[in-house]
């Protein structure tokens, strides 16, 4: 693909500006079927994997919106990436009332269980901006999923007149996606780039507060490459993982010794962002983080007071897990 199309230097921007932010939000405006939900995945996926800092990932319907304070309460203490989809519908089933609930539950987002310090970014799909809420449609980020004749003109006046040509652009490529399933970069004069709607591209308008821009993204499938991400889609606790998890516990404590494979637990859930040390070490942790704030001492000559060094290691044969028998 064209590199200044790349979906990743929006996922860029947007982990850069909630580095120093707790609370950002990102809307995704398109008619349904025009790859919103899609798109979201795609953010969602990009952000956690990009990012310096573990987020968990959350899809909710508007239901979960409208009583917005009791789905953060619900929430861990790590950071958030909430996805919202479909709510263009919202004031016509929850009435007024509900709607200046949100409004009001979502500026204080940031003091919702004292959590200072957890970063949440929050992800609005809705079908018709114009439609919506002001304090709503307000966002650090927009992505345009589609965009008809009739609302050239909106586009026009909420980002600016000196946008129309990019705006008339992406309208065309979305009605060149919808009837050819695809749709045509010019390079030039001659040259010409063509991408495949929904195999796996979708032609996207994007605008982040400085500057309006077309950008391609593609499918989460097509990223993982059909892997699985456990963090967009946990595997659900069932019978199936509880009789898994019990081979795995006879298997791995064997392999690793029972004191080894628990502090390998401990830390897969600290890259999660779940920190489960002992509270005496959590004390010394934030003695050492006062040092590092004042810049008394340099975190590298400390790992080498202790002796610590990086590390990098492989799994050998004898200690691979074995996914076509159970476990003895």
């Amino acid at each position: 693909m064209i590199i200044s199309h790349s979906i990743n230097t929006c996922v860029d921007e947007i982990i850069e500006f909630n580095k120093r932010r707790q609370f950002l939000k990102i809307n995704l405006i398109g008619m349904s079927g025009s790859g919103k939900t899609t798109l979201s995945q795609v953010l969602a996926h990009q952000i956690h994997t990009k990012a310096d800092v573990p987020y968990e990932i959350k899809f909710f319907k508007d239901e979960q919106l409208v009583n917005f304070k009791a789905t953060v309460q619900a929430l861990s203490n790590n950071n958030q990436i909430l996805i919202f989809d479909d709510l263009s519908g919202l004031v016509s089933k929850f009435g007024k009332i509900a709607l200046d609930k949100v409004k009001a539950e979502i500026t204080t987002i940031r003091h919702i269980n004292d959590q200072e310090d957890r970063k949440i970014i929050m992800i609005l799909n809705f079908h018709a901006q114009k439609l919506l809420d002001k304090s709503l449609r307000i966002s650090n980020f927009s992505f345009y999923t589609d965009c008809q004749l009739e609302e050239v003109g909106y586009l026009e006046e909420l980002l600016g007149k000196s946008q129309i040509n990019k705006i008339k652009k992406f309208q065309r490529l979305r009605a060149q996606s919808g009837i050819y399933h695809k749709f045509v970069y010019t390079l030039g004069r001659k040259d010409f780039f063509v991408y495949k709607e929904m195999d796996p591209f979708l032609p996207l308008l994007y605008n982040n507060g400085l500057n309006t821009r077309h950008v391609v993204s593609p499918s989460l499938e097509w990223i993982l490459d059909g892997k699985e991400c456990s963090t967009c889609k946990p595997a659900i606790q069932s019978a199936e993982t509880k009789f898994n998890l019990d081979l795995f516990m006879v298997d791995y404590c064997k392999k690793f010794t029972k004191g080894i494979a628990k502090r390998a637990v401990e830390l897969k859930l600290l890259q999660e962002g779940i920190n489960t040390q002992p509270k005496r070490v959590l004390q010394a942790r934030e003695y050492i983080e006062q040092y590092l704030r004042e810049k008394k001492i340099n975190l590298q000559e400390l790992a080498d007071a202790f002796n610590l060094k990086e590390r990098a290691t492989k799994l050998f044969p004898d200690k691979q897990p074995n996914f076509e028998e159970p476990a003895q």
